[in-house]
């Protein structure tokens, strides 16, 4: 693996936050920091950058320029009018494992720069971004739902074993308390993040488009037991700004259960590496 500069505040706070689940409790581990994205776009996951790619089992999603994969064809459907060359979600829909983004079009969207009163872009990420707004009014849901691609991967190694999201990274710009991350596992909630929580741990003020006390880089870690399947964002105004998704995937291998047995769980990795072209 490649070795990043990491930011100045990597690390340097940590919080567990504990759910309920399948009523066992469980805790999701959750750091704030990251590494200097190489292509501009301001802060990326440790485990992957944009251009020079990472660890093999992890995925990234940049909302720049498709990656000309077949498998992850892309899509510039939200994508704001005049960046359709430069801008796409790059795993959409349309592919054999693509991901389902579900949401109003006119409260998600795709673009580069900062727009007053519409949107703006985290600190120091000239790239594109993506965004949900609700053009103030009511609350604004965009789902990412990852089934396609787990059920595709799930595929290849039969029965026996499970596949899983234990890990998820984001590049949160101008942090508001009105923006929340939620994860669901088969329709159950599994975890949260809130703005408020998290501009409470980072001492950010809300809506700071440039301070690094608001501008984040999110690491979750997530147990087995905790493994997500789908991942929404909800904002209650204008607007909630993130860059740089990384997920990581992990298998759980399924003994054939025996009479008096302990039920012994075998963690692995799933190959799965997506790294976009140089940008010429």
């Amino acid at each position: 693996m490649k070795r990043f500069p990491l930011v100045t505040k990597s690390l340097l706070f940590s919080v567990v936050l504990v759910f309920s689940v399948s009523n066992q409790s469980t805790a999701a581990s959750i750091s704030f920091g990251g590494a200097s994205a190489s292509d501009g776009s301001g802060l990326t996951s440790t485990f992957m950058d944009p251009i020079n790619g990472g660890l093999s089992d992890y995925f990234i999603e940049t909302f720049d320029i498709a990656t000309g994969n077949p498998l992850y064809p892309g899509s510039t459907d939200y994508t704001v009018s005049g960046f359709e060359n430069e801008c796409a979600v790059n795993s959409l829909n349309n592919g054999p494992i693509g991901i389902d983004v579900t949401a109003n079009s006119s409260e998600i969207a795709v673009r580069k720069g900062s727009v007053t009163n519409v949107a703006a872009a985290p600190a120091n990420d000239t790239t594109c971004y993506g965004y949900a707004t609700n053009n103030g009014q009511g609350t604004a849901t965009i789902s990412f739902d990852y089934n396609n691609l787990l059920d595709y991967y799930s595929s290849l190694y039969g029965s026996s074993t499970q596949l899983g999201i234990t890990y998820l990274g984001f590049y949160w710009g101008s942090v508001d308390v009105y923006n929340d991350f939620y994860f669901y596992s088969g329709g159950s909630l599994v975890s949260s993040i809130t703005g408020a929580a998290l501009l409470s741990q980072l001492g950010g003020s809300s809506g700071n488009q440039t301070s690094p006390d608001s501008n984040a880089y999110v690491n979750i870690a997530f147990s087995i037991a905790e493994q997500f399947d789908t991942l929404v964002i909800n904002t209650s105004d204008i607007a909630g700004e993130f860059d740089n998704i990384v997920i990581g995937l992990s298998t759980r291998e399924i003994p054939v259960s025996a009479p008096g047995a302990t039920l012994i769980l075998l963690f692995g990795t799933v190959m799965l590496a997506v790294r976009r072209s140089r940008k010429s």
